[in-house]
């Protein structure tokens, strides 16, 4: 049974303001807050921003896991006294009819009610990095200013009051990612507050190793961190979380996590590979994409490597052939929700193609790269190595130059240190 709220009002407070967004680290900033009983109306748990990142370099996101940690923090100081079932709800973004307002339209109607028994209402919204009032990037100023958007959410959040300590509702917005420089981000740092999670970084990860190794006596060898963040491509905090635990878990009481072992166990992610690649070549960064190209043949019997350039190179064309599609769909116009959407990829890996094409910002660059890797595969699959088929990865290694610096591709002529190993 739900009856109305009287607070916070149904009429919106003026959107505008030249106030600064609130922000709260997620450490000892929060906490302090929390632990004086100081409560906000609206938290967005989001991950902080890279420092000195550069306008097109992949955004580096926090541990869901994480998010989830810091959000219940806040869940639990919100619901302190009350009742979980009755005054607790959990919405996910991604179920809901966002795009027609009608998960907007749900926040809002739980915002103003509550149960007759309960106390204080905790909404915690998960996966919410779609979240926003219906921008429209393609829309006219004039559009804009004849047809004003009004979105149930924004209403809601414009009428708390972020002076009250103890409000009688909490929205909890959880989210990897969320341009600052929105209109629902802007209004959640009005009227509440931004708490910001450091991104999982390769020190970070390797913190995380040492202190959950710590209770049982886990040895961790200095670079395991780097090592599976390399293995994995670096881009999905999740992954690289799940497979930090599962080592632990192998390890056991007293065990040790090793170089060695991760190399034993933690499979070379090829999408992600091959991701790594394709960003080295957009970079014009040789000695990365010839690591990475490293990474890829370390682990595989010189009988097979014929076969797995084959592969390599076919994966290079997809993957080429993805970003010349991507580049035309942002021409037009469409967003990155639309293009994942267009494309059947998840939206964070759209996302980090999309920097890449940006990256990419010489005009015919793209065009040029694939033609480039389209000798390659004529070369690989011809007859034009000829007896020197069993140096494949060798020509892989200088045709990778090549296609980062720029020049054409051409047989192997030079010793590599794949003859070496």
């Amino acid at each position: 049974m739900a009856v109305s709220r009287t607070s916070p009002s149904a009429d919106p407070k003026p959107a505008k303001s030249a106030e600064p967004l609130t922000r709260l680290d997620s450490g000892p900033g929060l906490q302090a807050e929390l632990d004086a009983g100081r409560l906000r109306s609206v938290y967005l748990v989001t991950s902080a921003e890279t420092e000195g990142r550069g306008r097109y370099e992949e955004k580096v996101g926090a541990d869901p896991q994480t998010l989830l940690a810091v959000a219940a923090r806040i869940e639990q100081a919100a619901l302190l006294g009350g009742d979980r079932d009755l005054d607790h709800v959990k919405i996910d973004y991604l179920d809901g009819d966002h795009q027609a307002t009608g998960t907007h339209d749900l926040i809002s109607l739980e915002a103003r009610s509550m149960s007759m028994f309960g106390l204080r209402r905790v909404i915690t919204v998960v996966h919410a990095d779609g979240l926003n009032f219906g921008e429209n990037a393609k829309a006219s100023k004039k559009a804009k200013a004849e047809v004003p958007h009004e979105d149930s959410l924004e209403k809601l959040l414009n009428s708390f009051d972020s002076s009250l300590s103890n409000p009688p509702c909490v929205v909890i917005f959880i989210a990897e990612h969320l341009s600052r420089a929105s209109r629902v981000c802007k209004a959640i740092g009005r009227a509440g507050a931004i708490v910001e999670v450091p991104p999982l970084t390769i020190a970070t990860l390797q913190q995380y190793f040492e202190t959950e190794a710590s209770p049982w006596r886990i040895t961790i060898e200095r670079g395991v961190a780097q090592k599976v963040w390399d293995r994995l491509g670096g881009a999905d905090p999740a992954r690289l979380r799940q497979t930090a635990d599962r080592l632990l878990l192998d390890a056991g009481p007293n065990g040790t996590v090793s170089i060695q072992s991760v190399e034993a166990t933690v499979p070379m992610d090829r999408e992600a590979a091959i991701f790594a690649l394709t960003d080295a070549i957009a970079a014009q960064d040789p000695l990365r994409a010839v690591t990475v190209l490293h990474l890829m043949l370390e682990h595989v019997p010189p009988t097979a490597r014929e076969e797995e350039v084959n592969k390599i190179v076919g994966f290079l064309s997809s993957q080429f052939q993805l970003l010349i599609r991507i580049q035309g769909l942002l021409q037009r116009g469409m967003g990155e929700g639309d293009i994942a959407a267009e494309t059947g990829k998840s939206p964070s890996y759209i996302r980090n193609l999309c920097a890449q094409v940006r990256g990419m910002r010489q005009p015919g660059r793209l065009e040029d790269s694939l033609g480039r890797v389209a000798d390659m595969e004529a070369i690989v699959r011809g007859t034009q190595l000829g007896d020197r088929k069993a140096a494949t990865a060798r020509w892989l290694e200088q045709s990778v130059l090549c296609l980062t610096r720029g020049t054409p591709v051409r047989l192997p002529s030079i010793e590599s240190v794949f003859d070496i190993l």
